[in-house]
């Protein structure tokens, strides 16, 4: 029972923390009379959730999944692949992590426009944002975990013939772990609110593209629900690849 209580603690602890966000948000919505224009309260983001999820919010939600799934599995083996290269030449790491820190920084949303003169607007283009938002971060994490393997291990492998490749995979591989999961934990946010933009700069469906029309319209309640919606979905990723984590990195623990 004890070893189990702090499993339980850590997920009721962010839950009660939400639940005391949405009283306060619900309380503060009657008390001083918001109007739902400019902040609906969550008992009308909820209705409107419930009035719209089934008829319009679904299917821009699976595209939003299709997307950023699509652009996440392409995006981590571009990021891998490049840590894994750059890894091996110190000076190519040294000229690599700049480019790679700008290309992190800048918002992909504000190439569009250029984009969308060679791919034109489509979901094609939302990937190519995703995978250019989600890559460099996947690549630095990892390149900063490849690049320092335990000196101790090297020698043994070295001095037991094994090659370059051989030495990486068996020693710079597993002592990277932690580094590598952590830019895919921060590639999937970071590809979450990709997708988001995206949506809101092509159009064409998408969570992002439902949350400007409702915006546009002043349904501010049914745009909060898409918001949860887009909320949710990243939770939900976010978690899955800790739960890969945990199952990949038992090893560490």
């Amino acid at each position: 029972m004890s070893k189990k209580y702090p499993r339980y603690a850590g997920l009721a602890a962010p839950l009660a923390a939400i639940l005391v966000i949405v009283l306060a948000w619900e309380g503060a919505s009657h008390a001083f009379q918001i109007s739902e224009r400019l902040l609906p309260a969550p008992s009308a983001i909820l209705s409107a959730l419930a009035e719209n999820f089934s008829s319009v919010i679904a299917s821009d939600m699976l595209i939003s999944i299709q997307n950023i799934l699509l652009g996440y599995i392409i995006a981590i083996p571009i990021g891998f692949g490049i840590a894994m290269v750059c890894s091996q030449f110190k000076v190519v790491v040294r000229a690599a992590t700049p480019v790679l820190i700008i290309l992190m920084i800048t918002p992909m949303a504000t190439l569009v426009p250029i984009f969308r003169l060679f791919w034109g607007a489509g979901n094609f283009l939302k990937i190519i944002v995703i995978v250019l938002q989600t890559a460099p971060v996947v690549a630095l994490n990892s390149l900063t975990g490849f690049s320092n393997p335990p000196a101790g291990n090297v020698d043994v492998l070295r001095s037991m013939g094994c090659g370059r490749w051989k030495v990486f995979f068996k020693a710079a591989v597993p002592n990277a772990m932690p580094q590598v999961f952590t830019g895919l934990k921060l590639g999937c946010i970071l590809g979450t609110i990709a997708s988001m933009v995206a949506d809101m700069s092509v159009g064409q469906g998408g969570l992002g593209y439902r949350i400007s029309v409702y915006a546009s319209f002043a349904a501010t309640d049914s745009a909060f629900a898409a918001i949860l919606v887009a909320a949710v979905l990243g939770v939900l990723l976010f978690q899955a690849v800790s739960l890969f984590e945990r199952l990949i990195t038992a090893w560490s623990r």
